[in-house]
């Protein structure tokens, strides 16, 4: 006889595992499985079960999912471009039988932030986007899908740049150092907000020590770049105690405030983020959140009266912002809960108030706030116009909650002039007030029947 089909009578219990090679091209993101069976290819997991983000870059969300042999491929909304670096994570509904399985049923496990082997080529090089000057610090933030080549960008010998200012002191280059999109010069001397400053870059002609993207594609030289003077800003720092989370009166001093936003330099500059994030970035998009007007970092009183940091983030994509966005957070500060509040909001932080500038009056903004999971919050919970306390952080609200990297991360959005947007106005700035707490249903009946209680 010759191949004869054997019965296997050993029961299939191994669930199918992720090999560590997910790969994009184009639209097309494909995982592979390890598996002694093929996949199940009719039921499978939703594209809603996966999210795909690029720091930095466009939103990417899926369209279709199709399975053959032990691989899954995910249609995506857009080609991905050379150069991007993108993670992947899916998350196994907890209900149904619409999962990643083999064929014997047994569910793949969910993953966070699975990175993927980008196979599009990147030959397209950084593309200078700004130039700003504060005090001693000139900053160039770069156009690009991936990052810069941090090490050998920060390399290029100060000799490269030369900044001039005419009818003022001469001006050079003290030391280069690149992070994420962004160079930084320090110059020998601090610029007054009245000078006008321009730079100078030649790309030294041998070696490799010049701007670059990861990819090693070389910037170009440019000549006499208008560098805008944005003077020097400063923000008060202040302390605060929380017997009744209050903050305290500003000190009576002042702080360098780079980006000009909601937290001084100092402030930011402890900033902690997801795991692998540099201090000082707290939303791990490579860049410091001192050079981000749409990302602010402080920290707050515990009601244990510890100090734990937040992070907040303006025209979120995951957690990341986009290159071109133009949101500002003009302040964020710890407030009193209000008398009112039920006692079974547990608000360790109490509330967080803030306002941001948007690019469109009436839009709506999407925001990410990160937190220490330790603090226990189970949403970003505010008050409606009826006063019940809603979770902005819920999918009815468009929202969700993510564990990244040991810190939680709470999604949501408001409507400039919209209910959640407290000064009422579409103007073009979103004032809100919301608590990263506990609501506890023990005990509890829901107030509003469609929605019950979200999570």
């Amino acid at each position: 006889l010759t191949d004869q089909a054997v019965s296997n009578l050993v029961r299939d219990t191994m669930a199918p595992v992720l090999r560590n090679n997910a790969t994009v091209r184009g639209d097309l993101l494909e995982l592979t499985y390890a598996d002694a069976s093929d996949l199940d290819a009719v039921q499978t997991a939703a594209a809603s079960a996966f999210a795909v983000s690029s720091a930095g870059n466009e939103a990417i969300s899926v369209s279709g999912v199709f399975v053959s042999g032990k691989t899954v491929t995910l249609v995506l909304d857009r080609d991905v471009a050379g150069g991007e670096t993108l993670k992947l994570s899916y998350t196994r509904p907890p209900t149904g039988d619409e999962v990643i399985q083999d064929a014997a049923g047994n569910d793949a496990a969910s993953f966070t932030n699975q990175a993927v082997a980008n196979l599009v080529p990147d030959v397209t090089a950084p593309v200078l986007g700004s130039a700003t000057v504060r005090g001693d610090k000139l900053v160039l933030t770069y156009i690009d899908v991936a990052n810069l080549f941090a090490t050998k960008t920060a390399a290029v010998a100060v000799s490269a740049f030369a900044v001039s200012s005419a009818g003022y002191a001469a001006i050079r280059v003290d030391s280069v150092v690149a992070s994420g999109k962004t160079v930084t010069l320090t110059l020998n001397r601090r610029v007054n907000s009245s000078e006008t400053v321009k730079l100078s870059y030649t790309k030294p002609t041998t070696g490799d020590e010049v701007i670059q993207d990861t990819a090693g594609n070389h910037a170009a030289s440019f000549t006499n770049q208008a560098v805008d003077n944005l003077g020097v800003a400063y923000a008060y720092a202040s302390s605060h105690s929380h017997s009744s989370a209050s903050a305290s009166a500003p000190r009576d001093f002042r702080e360098p405030n780079v980006d000009n936003d909601a937290a001084s330099d100092a402030q930011e500059n402890r900033a902690v983020g997801p795991a692998g994030a540099a201090t000082g970035d707290g939303n791990a998009d490579g860049i410091q959140d001192r050079m981000q007007t749409a990302v602010t970092s402080l920290s707050v009183t515990t009601s244990s009266h510890a100090s734990s940091p937040i992070t907040l983030v303006a025209d979120s994509q995951e957690g990341k912002v986009h290159f071109a966005s133009t949101a500002r957070i003009i302040s964020l500060e710890q407030k009193a809960l209000p008398a009112q509040t039920p006692q079974t909001l547990e608000a360790p932080i109490a509330l967080t108030r803030f306002q941001a500038t948007l690019k469109t009056a009436g839009s709506r903004e999407a925001f990410s706030l990160y937190v220490d999971p330790k603090i226990g919050a189970n949403g970003y919970w505010v008050q409606d116009s009826t006063g019940t306390w809603v979770n902005l952080a819920s999918s009815p609200y468009g929202g969700k909650m993510v564990n990244e990297g040991g810190r939680l991360r709470l999604d949501f959005s408001i409507t400039d002039g919209g209910e959640f947007d407290t000064d009422g106005r579409a103007d073009g700035v979103i004032t809100a007030s919301g608590a990263a707490a506990q609501l506890s249903i023990i005990g509890q009946t829901s107030d509003v029947v469609r929605d019950g209680f979200w999570f």
